[in-house]
């Protein structure tokens, strides 16, 4: 059994993996105050479900947020005494190169995805996670190639609301029609379809400048909530930034 960590910029994704299936929640910020608050939160979940923490054998961590590494890492070593392994780009895994400027800065996150759409959907793949940020990753003969980052949806709108005087802090819905009649459905229509619409064409335009077709995969916590709206990906992968930490996790703990 192992436990993963997808920490992001809003919260914290907690998964335990067992037998190919996930369970998995989501905790705030407010839970790293120190190790031993963490582990109480994270105490409290696996109790609820019956987990038993002295079966979990591997940890696995991907975090965009290197202030709270070092508690996560101290949780784990004080209260589960497992292997911990924190994902980037260092090692090579399923054999991807990452073809760009500065590899180094590519986010644990992305690396992930991009791992796990290689295992699980093929060479030529385009991740796509709806969160804080919207990324855009691109794998193409099995390596990564580049991408794309967009603000996300409440990123987006929460920037409306805190730098405007009158635009209020909306809904994050999808309105049916296309053109707005009131202020919040014109900031909807506004942030939600033209951010979709503008990852269609960017897709498409990778598409004819890269002269090859890609499976596109969506994942995020957003993506439920779009995926009627748009035509943009076939494939929506839930578990794919915490299957990406399992790999990832496995094939290091092959070489120590």
């Amino acid at each position: 059994m192992e436990i993963l960590f997808d920490v992001g910029n809003s919260y914290t994704m907690v998964g335990i993996h067992e037998d190919g299936k996930f369970l998995t929640w989501r905790i705030g910020p407010s839970s790293f105050e120190s190790e031993d608050v963490l582990f109480v939160v994270i105490l409290n979940l696996l109790n609820r479900t019956n987990v038993d923490l002295n079966k979990i054998t591997l940890a696995g961590i991907s975090s965009v947020v290197p202030n709270v590494n070092f508690i996560l890492e101290q949780m784990l070593k004080k209260y589960f005494n497992v292997e911990t392994i924190f994902v980037s780009t260092n090692n090579k895994i399923n054999n991807i190169a990452y073809l760009v400027d500065y590899p180094k800065e590519i986010g644990a996150d992305r690396i992930c995805n991009v791992i796990a759409c290689k295992e699980e959907y093929g060479d030529n793949v385009i991740a796509l996670d709806f969160g804080t940020a919207i990324t855009v990753d691109v794998l193409e003969g099995g390596n990564f190639v580049g991408g794309a980052i967009i603000p996300g949806f409440k990123t987006a709108i929460g920037a409306l609301f805190s730098k405007t005087a009158q635009l209020p802090k909306v809904e994050i819905k999808v309105p049916e029609y296309h053109l707005g009649k009131n202020t919040i459905d014109n900031i909807q229509i506004g942030v939600i379809k033209t951010t979709l619409y503008g990852i269609e064409r960017l897709i498409h335009e990778i598409r004819q400048e890269r002269n090859r077709d890609f499976v596109v995969v969506a994942t995020g916590g957003d993506t439920s909530f779009i995926s009627t709206k748009t035509s943009i990906f076939k494939h929506y992968d839930p578990y794919l930034t915490l299957k990406g930490i399992l790999y990832y996790s496995r094939e290091i703990r092959k070489f120590r």
